[in-house]
């Protein structure tokens, strides 16, 4: 499987089969131009979408795609099984930014999950979902969802993945009030910075060791 970050909440999975999966595909230029990255331009067969606002949700793309996952439940697409958790975007039950799913991906004998606008800490209902991932892609950038701290301290933690992926921080195509990555990193052992866009992974590839992959945007 080749794990491709596209920018922000954005990842596209090219799995052996020759499928595509993308998630939380954003709109290029959405509020106003804050959100810099370049357009999403592939075809998909499956996207998985944690909520819809437009920096995780863009209709170009997910109209394309042949099958969308956008709601709670469990599912199995071609081989592909998914599973949503509900959760949501803010402290407080979603009254000020409304509701997130959290997606777990199991294929190629790998589980990854994709934690969307997560913007609380997990419950231990929630963590039990979770547990068994080997992937795990992780907002850390604060203020729209959970910062560094919470990832490094609770998520990370609690949830045990060996693979860490961070998303949803502060580049140069990015006008929000979010912060880098460098402020996750600087809380973890064992950080990769690779200086491109995606890594390739089997179930054989994962560390017996947690290990964080920082992972630059391609768009």
């Amino acid at each position: 499987m080749k794990i491709r970050y596209l920018g922000h909440a954005a990842f596209e999975l090219s799995l052996e089969d020759g499928k595509k999966v993308v998630f939380d595909p954003y709109e290029s230029g959405a509020y106003d131009g804050a959100l810099a990255y370049g357009p999403i331009t592939g075809a998909y067969d499956l996207a998985v979408v944690s909520h819809d606002h437009a920096d995780h949700c863009c209709d170009s793309v997910t109209s394309k795609a042949r099958k969308v996952v956008d709601r709670t439940g469990e599912f199995d697409f071609e081989g592909v099984k998914i599973a949503t958790v509900p959760t949501f975007h803010d402290e407080s039950k979603g009254s000020e930014r409304g509701k997130n799913l959290l997606a777990v991906i199991e294929v190629e004998g790998m589980k990854i999950a994709h934690l969307g606008d997560l913007g609380h800490a997990l419950s231990a209902e929630e963590i039990k979902a979770l547990k068994g991932v080997d992937v795990v892609l992780i907002p850390v950038g604060g203020h729209f969802t959970i910062d560094a701290r919470t990832a490094a301290d609770v998520i990370v933690a609690a949830i045990e993945p060996k693979l860490i992926i961070p998303m949803h921080f502060k580049t140069d195509k990015v006008n929000f009030p979010i912060k880098p990555v460098e402020e996750f990193t600087s809380l973890m052992e064992n950080v990769e910075e690779t200086g491109g866009s995606e890594i390739t992974i089997t179930k054989a590839d994962i560390p017996a060791e947690r290990k964080v992959v920082v992972l630059e945007p391609a768009l």
